[in-house]
């Protein structure tokens, strides 16, 4: 091991466990390794994009694919997209806002990353519809300062966890925050 990998954390065991790309804080296993290897279903839109991005940055073309529904779907061509991802060195995820309602849910995010040498972002507002209990991506659109969204309201940390565990948010998606 190199010291000085940002990727690498010690878990309670004192074993070396990856951090998962999203930036949750959590390693890749108890995070998005969950969703992308098929162990469970992201609970909120949040969930989904995260691991969303997560795919993009180990090349799990195949994940990103099964995750949409709609014209995202039907304009998804695998090869190209895995071609584009090869050639990008992801440097982060910021997200800035997140909200639900029903069946639908949105996130806004910042994705950085280099192509060719250049650092650029990714902005960009996400639309999530649920179907039969699973989240898809459906759009995507360039935010602008108006765009309405209806906000949901951070955990405390005795409230229930929204995700939808029915533990306690300091007990599930709060650990480590």
């Amino acid at each position: 091991m190199l010291y000085g990998d940002d990727n690498i954390d010690f878990n309670s065991g004192g074993m070396f466990m990856e951090a998962c790309p999203c930036g949750s804080g959590k390693s890749y296993s108890e995070c998005c390794g969950l969703f992308i290897e098929g162990k469970a279903l992201p609970a909120t839109p949040e969930q989904l994009m995260r691991s969303r991005y997560t795919a993009y940055t180990l090349l799990h073309i195949d994940y990103i694919g099964r995750t949409m529904r709609g014209a995202a779907a039907k304009n998804f061509n695998p090869r190209e997209t895995e071609n584009w991802a090869r050639h990008i060195q992801w440097l982060g995820l910021e997200v800035l806002r997140t909200g639900m309602q029903d069946n639908n849910g949105f996130v806004e995010f910042i994705a950085k990353y280099t192509k060719k040498g250049t650092t650029e972002q990714l902005q960009e507002l996400s639309e999530f519809h649920r179907k039969d209990g699973k989240w898809y991506y459906v759009d995507g659109k360039h935010p602008s300062a108006n765009t309405p969204i209806h906000s949901t309201p951070k955990a405390r940390r005795n409230d229930p966890c929204p995700c939808g565990s029915e533990k306690k948010f300091k007990k599930c998606c709060g650990q480590g925050g």
